[in-house]
């Protein structure tokens, strides 16, 4: 407890504005995670979908859940995590959990998760009346488990202003700097607004850490500062199974501290007061975990149900999600699908940038030195909790999609610290706080200006706006189409098309239908489609209001691989997402097609110009296809142009199917590049090889529209090639759709 009594002592024993500045921003922060949690609909947050449920069903039975992947429950994956934080906030919310939260659990079939889409469609759930205000019941519950997220998340705002106080005392500007850096940063804010058990883990792992500093600064051999750091890291180990991380670096540091005080009371006998009190606070359960699952994280059965990553990322292809990274550690809302306004990454890039200059000049020598001694002391803890946390992250990511800034969260007191030392090296003293209001207000808009309008029903319009090219389609007599409006008359491979639509509801409608927007070309394959709920997937139908009119914006993009040059028309339909069935018109269709486009061939040495690069220095230049509209038993051939920028370490063999939407095949074709010819290993850097393929259409090949799949793989091992970029854009698959065919009946 000498960390707290300290940290309170030095608070009240500071100038009165600056006690009032701390105060004021934890008290801001409080308040600001007070209206993230209730702008942000219920389950918008990541994985609160499932994260709720574990806390519902501990509630209710106070039994953990016992994952199995074959039957996963409403907690999905998230049951397979460590209890506290789901108990702290059963604890709470016990007394009005009730039974509805299957109702207000309704997923969004079309969501795009983990996708900025112009035309939004971010959210994970339709939101009913069930999450309306008054709350009761389940609905009362999350917010009540958010506010649990609020108060931790403020403490640990507390937390990194009292490690600025241990850290340099007689300045207390790193502690507001630092504290600020945290408070209002959105994405901070977002998290510690939902049902999330980082919150919990992120707090006590930036306690741990304060602890270990203040530690090493006091120059401590207490058994109460063992005592605490073993009770500490036992809480973050039943937190999160990332809480272990904690244990090393907890005995790293004594090791290291012990060496330098040549003290093996503190290396030795502090470690082992440290292992046993973990044990005795969080070995139950990993030895759970080691009966259960048969092993003690039971990270596999958690990345089982999540799934993991298809193709194990090169180097380059992980360096290429560094952005993402920094995306969503500033702010990227939803299921990381709602973007704050480019200018503000910019900023907030840039003060880190400012803070990392300065701290590389306040470690250098001369008059401009500003690292503080008590920094120079304990900066290996900051900086070791700090890489190991990074190794974290990589790990994670190699075994599941997982590139997000928020996994850096339990390092918060480093990062913030770190910059804050840099930004005082750098600005004078009378600026130094002058960002603080800007990035408060900046903290305010977010959920106003970003979070809330990704998620505004559309506004009803009385007549169509004057560009609208008015229409009178009726789909099952209920829902009618009123207008379109389309201005480009052609579009390249890669481009994107927006297309507006407007509506009304002629009568009730208890069924939600969803909406297709296709662009079909002339052999009736499509190029480009959009599926979604109306209202950017918040307003299905069975919540119109007969009637009313809206209208919707729909960004259909044509896929870089398309096939051109072509004509294309656009195609639109609704059907019921639980049958498939499609509505049909009053004129007996089941969609209405309207409009022209040309899809325009990109200027380019080869066909087609593409840019696909597959591993082994191997790259898709090009393709045509002829003919494109077939028969059963006709033979189509595909020609493709490869170019080597190396030579290949071994021959590849290519393969080239014919599929349908429903994965059936009708046609196959593999060989060595012309038919054994120019084996891939025999190809010289530059070269580029004529490479056509003839496939057979099955004689029984159902009608309809089919696409070409192709890549290559090795014979001896059947292992294929894994495509690494399509163009600039970073991909992990092992082959690529081309443009399609339509194979028609005799």
């Amino acid at each position: 407890m000498e960390n707290l009594r300290q940290f309170f002592r030095k608070v009240y024993g500071l100038q009165p504005q600056h006690r009032w500045l701390a105060l004021s921003i934890a008290t801001i922060f409080l308040l600001l995670g007070g209206v993230y949690s209730l702008v942000t609909p219920i389950f918008e947050s990541p994985d609160e979908l499932w994260h709720y449920p574990f806390v519902w069903h501990l509630a209710r039975t106070w039994e953990l859940p016992v994952q199995d992947p074959a039957n996963p429950q409403l907690w999905q994956q998230e049951g397979g995590q460590a209890p506290l934080y789901y108990a702290l906030a059963a604890l709470l919310t016990s007394p009005f959990v009730a039974d509805d939260l299957p109702e207000l659990i309704y997923p969004n079939p079309q969501a795009d998760i983990g996708l900025i889409r112009a035309d939004g469609n971010a959210n994970v759930v339709v939101h009913t009346e069930y999450e309306a205000w008054p709350w009761q019941g389940t609905s009362l519950a999350i917010h009540l488990a958010r506010f649990l997220s609020v108060l931790l998340g403020t403490g640990t705002v507390l937390v990194i202003y009292g490690l600025g106080r241990t850290l340099w005392p007689e300045r207390p500007n790193l502690a507001l700097l630092a504290m600020s850096f945290v408070a209002f940063n959105p994405m901070f804010l977002f998290i510690s607004g939902s049902v999330n058990n980082d919150n919990l883990i992120i707090f006590l792992a930036n306690f741990t850490i304060w602890w270990l500093v203040g530690m090493v600064v006091n120059r401590q051999e207490s058994w109460r500062y063992y005592i605490g750091l073993g009770i500490l890291v036992g809480l973050a180990a039943l937190a999160k199974a990332s809480g272990l991380i904690l244990l090393g670096m907890v005995g790293l540091t004594l090791l290291w501290w012990g060496w330098r005080q040549r003290s093996w009371r503190i290396a030795l006998a502090g470690n082992a007061i440290v292992v046993l009190l973990v044990g005795a606070v969080a070995g139950w359960w990993y030895w759970r975990n080691l009966r259960l699952y048969g092993e003690l994280t039971g990270t596999r059965t958690i990345i089982a149900m999540m799934g993991p990553r298809p193709f194990s990322p090169t180097p380059g292809q992980l360096l290429a999600e560094i952005p993402g990274v920094v995306r969503s550690f500033w702010g990227l809302f939803g299921y990381f699908s709602v973007p704050m306004p480019v200018p503000l990454y910019w900023l907030y890039n840039l003060l880190a940038a400012v803070g990392l200059i300065g701290l590389v000049v306040a470690v250098l020598p001369g008059p401009r030195q500003s690292f503080p001694p008590r920094l120079r002391l304990t900066w290996p803890i900051l900086a070791g909790w700090l890489l190991l946390t990074v190794i974290a992250l990589i790990q994670w990511t190699l075994r599941t999609p997982a590139s997000q800034g928020r996994f850096l969260f339990p390092a918060l007191g480093s990062l913030a610290i770190l910059w804050g030392v840099g930004w005082m090296a750098v600005i004078p003293d009378r600026w130094q706080i002058v960002p603080l209001p800007l990035l408060a207000t900046i903290a305010w808009w977010i959920p106003w200006g970003v979070i809330a309008p990704a998620y505004a029903l559309p506004t009803p319009v009385t007549k169509l706006p004057p560009s609208v090219q008015p229409l009178s389609v009726i789909f099952d007599d209920r829902i009618a189409l009123t207008g379109y409006k389309s201005e480009l008359s052609s579009v390249h491979p890669g481009q994107s098309v927006p297309i507006k639509l407007c509506w009304r509801g002629v009568s009730p409608i208890e069924t939600d239908y969803i909406l297709f927007v296709h662009m079909l070309d002339e052999y009736e394959v499509i190029v480009a489609q959009r599926n979604l709920f109306h209202g950017s997937g918040l307003y299905p139908t069975s919540q119109w209001v007969p009637g009313q009119q809206f209208c919707d914006t729909y960004i259909l993009t044509v896929p870089q691989t398309t096939f051109a040059p072509s004509q294309a028309r656009f195609e639109v339909g609704l059907y019921d997402h639980t049958s498939g069935l499609r509505l049909p018109t009053s004129a007996g269709e089941d969609s209405f097609r309207f409009g022209r486009l040309e899809i325009q061939a990109q200027a380019g040495q080869y066909p087609n110009p593409q840019a696909l690069k597959f591993d082994d220095g191997i790259v898709l230049v090009g393709y045509t296809v002829e003919p494109r509209l077939a028969h059963p038993g006709d033979t189509v051939t595909l020609t493709l142009y490869w170019q080597s920028k190396g030579t290949p370490n071994r021959d590849y063999k290519v393969f080239v199917h014919v599929v349908g939407e429903n994965g059936v095949r009708i046609a196959q074709h593999d060989s060595e590049p012309q038919k054994g010819a120019a084996p891939t290993g025999s190809w010289s850097p530059g070269q580029v090889i004529v490479d056509r393929h003839p496939l057979m259409i099955a004689p029984d090949a159902p009608a309809g529209a089919y696409r070409l799949l192709v890549g290559l793989y090795d014979e001896s091992s059947n292992e294929r090639l894994r495509l690494l970029r399509n163009g600039d854009n970073s991909v992990q698959s092992d082959s690529v759709r081309l443009g399609g065919l339509q194979i028609m009946t005799p």
